[in-house]
């Protein structure tokens, strides 16, 4: 059944037009009795009547009810027949039946309304044939049924053509509907994400700042005190005050020199014109003497020119546990070790002091958290063993990740 065409409507007055003309060709032909072609024009008028009570009174029907329309095709056939038979002009009608039955009909009920008007076209007066002629006018029947199916499914595979494209249009609408919708959803997403990483960069700058200036600035102070301590305990002694007074001050020059670069988010000051070998050993020895603590600092492996970030990372954590060693662990000695593999960098730091328990304590305070927030950046990891009594062992663990500077040169 056709549906949304343009000539939907059109062909629905159609066939009034058509059969207008042909019945003033009938009334007006000198050719016949006047009774005779008042009968025919009043034929005609009951079939334009059929017509309009079928498809113009009830313009549902042809959209979506077959009886009625198989009804009324077959009422169109018949009669444009008998009119057929009583005057030619009328054979023009019974030809228009064939495209009407595609038209009027749905799917495979054209066809038989196509094989209708086959059998009235043979059987009108119009085919020039004896009125005995049966096969003749059969077979012309078969070979007009024939044509007209061809034309029809022809006409119905433009129709299925037209219908995939305006599906096809259909769905591209939709699709860019909804692809309007998902832009506008995006961009309200990605300004949800513009606040979301602003949040976020901002909190990850502050845990930075947070870091830097507890390796700074915390353990720099932290060492000016343990010197101003220790001054006030020798204050009988000048010479052990002043070289306590000149530690604390360098320590204060190079925790300053330390922020200056924290700031500028410059790698730590050891590490500015040293690898990280020479620079642990420079914190070793320094830590050694500022703290009067036997240390040692051994090297495994071959070293070789990391990723800023991998040394930096290595030298805070050993600096951090450096500063616990001297502030809570009362050690005799310590020992560090850097070891090279292929795929990672350890750091380990030792001592033989007092030792905890890390279940009691929580695992840390601010320092251990700060380190482990480090290494965990590089997908590294921290490690922890201690115990009352038996020192304490910090273990890190980084990717040995090569510095750009060292791949060219390799």
């Amino acid at each position: 059944m056709l549906r949304e065409r343009d000539w939907d409507r059109a062909w629905r007055v159609l066939l009034l037009g058509l059969l207008a003309v042909v019945t003033l060709a009938a009334a007006f032909d000198p050719g016949t009795p006047a009774r005779y072609r008042a009968v025919t024009v009043a034929l005609s008028a009951a079939l334009a009547l059929w017509h309009w009570w079928m498809v113009l009174a009830h313009p549902q029907w042809p959209e979506r009810v077959l009886a009625p329309m198989a009804v009324y095709f077959a009422g169109l056939a018949v009669m444009a027949g008998v009119l057929s038979a009583r005057h030619p002009a009328y054979a023009l009608v019974v030809l228009v039946c064939f495209p009407m039955a595609f038209v009027a009909l749905p799917g495979w009920y054209a066809y038989l309304g196509v094989a209708l008007t086959a059998l009235v076209a043979a059987g009108t007066p119009f085919v020039r044939l004896e009125p005995g002629d049966l096969w003749p006018r059969l077979l012309l029947a078969l070979a007009s049924a024939l044509f007209a199916a061809f034309l029809g499914w022809v006409i119905r595979a433009m129709e299925a053509e037209v219908e995939r494209r305006r599906a096809a249009n259909r769905a591209l609408e939709s699709a860019n509907e909804r692809l309007a919708r998902l832009g506008e959803e995006n961009a309200a997403l990605q300004g949800r994400l513009l606040a979301a990483a602003r949040e976020t960069g901002v909190a990850g700058e502050r845990g930075r700042m947070a870091r830097e200036i507890h390796d700074t600035v915390a353990q720099g102070l932290s060492g000016i005190v343990t010197q101003l301590e220790a001054a006030e305990a020798v204050a009988h002694d000048s010479a052990a005050v002043r070289r306590r007074l000149a530690v604390a001050r360098d320590l204060a020059r190079e925790s300053l020199t330390e922020v200056r670069r924290s700031l500028d988010g410059l790698r730590p000051g050891p590490l500015a014109e040293s690898r990280l070998p020479e620079a642990l050993s420079a914190l070793v020895s320094g830590w050694s003497g500022t703290h009067e603590v036997p240390a040692t600092l051994t090297v495994t492996g071959t070293a070789r020119l990391l990723h800023p970030e991998v040394e930096m990372t290595l030298f805070r954590a050993v600096q951090e546990a450096l500063a616990n060693v001297a502030r809570h662990a009362r050690a005799g000695r310590t020992a560090v070790t850097l070891s090279y593999m292929e795929d990672v960098v350890v750091a380990d730091v030792r001592d033989d002091g007092a030792g905890f328990a890390p279940g009691e304590t929580g695992g840390a305070g601010f320092g251990l958290t700060a380190m482990r927030q480090r290494v965990v950046r590089l997908a590294g990891s921290v490690e922890v063993e201690s115990a009352p009594g038996q020192g304490t062992a910090v273990s890190v663990t980084v990717p040995a990740i090569p510095s750009a500077a060292g791949q060219e040169a390799t």
